[in-house]
């Protein structure tokens, strides 16, 4: 989840150096994407001759980067001197009730969801047969393992009767007084539900499409460097962002705090994504023209290169800022404040990079077919980036339940980017 914009006040400025908010610790290391990435590139290259299904090829190289990424996690919070996931030393005598309680809580949730799947036209369609092969492939694991999982947690949680247990009694008659872990609970698992296979089938189809071809591209045309590098950039974000809706787990730390309340937060994030970005599509369509960057300035070399390169540097940063998130990435929920990487400056730098791409890449304001086509896909476009702003203005308001999230928010307002770049900053700062 990208952060947002709060305005530093006017006492702020007034206030000695010692008295300013400092940056927040982020709630994952620089390190822990690194990881990811550098394993990533690795294993991608040692199995592009793995003669496997595409699924099962994927489903190792997000093991791998999933283990890589973990052990970067612990040795960072290890290091720092800092609590990982649950405290080790158990608070409570293991309760085999309530440790069946949260079994049945968890299997009713999952096998909602395998109903889902199952019923819903989208879910039936052959792009989401890879999700659904690697999901029974886990499944034996999963049974396996679940029992001891809950029973650990159990053992260490500050409040054990949490959503699964509340979702069993429900189950068996008894309504809570308080729905609100219950709804969080449905959100939470809504998302996990609608990101996961999304993501997992865009890495599917990402790395099928890169091993389809030498890895090394050839380096004697900016054209072929640019089309491998942008299509690399952009696995590498989705693979991080399939990991991290996968491992959203109390045990890593990784679980989500809180899920966006609002209806207004979820129609605009959704929107973003397929199938109810054809509707998006539909009433912005921007690219009519289909008059891209590198048929603009394809005779004039040495722009197309400069041109191009600005558009890797700012895909390079949009995938860097996934990558920040560690563990921790994920729509419409709260995992963490990140404060390390692109988030160390802006609140944004997600949203910011992918919208500037778009005007790159599309260049609508020069339209092949005159100026009354470059305004109205300027204005377009414009209303894209309007759903993004609107993305960023609901997650400000969901994240700044968090006092260390404001506190982050009042530093960036102070020392970020574009407050260096207007002169915001305070005199003595």
């Amino acid at each position: 989840m990208a952060t947002a914009s709060i305005p530093s006040s006017a006492t702020d400025r007034l206030l000695p150096v010692a008295l300013l908010v400092s940056l927040p610790r982020s709630a994952s290391s620089a390190w822990v994407g690194i990881a990811g990435i550098v394993v990533a590139l690795t294993a991608i290259a040692l199995l592009q001759s793995w003669l496997q299904p595409s699924w099962v090829k994927t489903l190792t190289v997000l093991g791998v980067v999933a283990a890589a990424m973990i052990t970067a996690d612990a040795i960072v919070h290890h290091w720092r001197g800092e609590a990982w996931g649950l405290i080790g030393t158990p608070v409570r005598a293991l309760d085999p009730v309530r440790t069946g309680q949260k079994l049945v809580g968890l299997w009713l949730t999952i096998g909602t969801l395998a109903l889902v799947y199952t019923l819903v036209p989208i879910y039936v369609d052959a792009s989401s047969t890879p999700f659904k092969d690697a999901a029974l492939a886990c499944l034996p694991a999963l049974l396996a393992s679940s029992p001891f999982y809950i029973a650990y947690v159990d053992r260490r949680q500050a409040e054990p009767n949490d959503a699964y247990v509340q979702l069993c009694a429900l189950l068996a008659g008894t309504l809570p007084k308080d729905w609100t872990v219950l709804r969080q609970h449905a959100l939470g698992w809504a998302v996990k539900g609608f990101f996961l296979p999304l993501m997992f089938g865009y890495v599917v189809a990402d790395l099928s499409r890169l091993w389809a071809g030498p890895l090394v591209p050839r380096l004697d045309s900016f054209e072929i460097v640019f089309g491998r590098l942008i299509d690399l950039f952009y696995l590498l974000d989705v693979m991080l962002a399939a990991l991290t809706y996968a491992l959203t787990l109390r045990l890593l730390d990784t679980h989500m705090r809180s899920v966006e309340p609002s209806l207004a937060g979820w129609v605009v994030c959704l929107m973003c994504y397929p199938p109810f970005n054809s509707v998006t599509g539909k009433f912005l369509p921007y690219d009519q023209d289909q008059l891209y960057w590198g048929k603009v300035f394809a005779a004039t070399p040495v722009l197309y290169v400069v041109w191009g390169s600005a558009i890797l540097v700012l895909v390079g940063i949009y995938m860097w800022s996934t990558a920040a998130f560690g563990l921790r990435f994920s729509n419409l929920t709260h995992r963490g404040v990140i404060t390390n990487g692109p988030y160390r400056w802006s609140k944004h730098p997600a949203y910011i990079c992918k919208n500037l791409s778009w005007w790159l890449i599309s260049v609508p304001f020069i339209a092949g077919a005159g100026w009354m086509q470059a305004v109205q896909s300027c204005v377009l476009l414009g209303g894209v980036n309007l759903i993004y702003f609107l993305r960023a203005k609901t997650e400000e308001r969901h994240m700044g339940r968090d006092p260390v999230y404001r506190d982050y928010a009042r530093y960036i307002a102070r020392e970020g980017l574009l407050a260096r770049l207007r002169g915001a900053r305070p005199k003595n700062g």
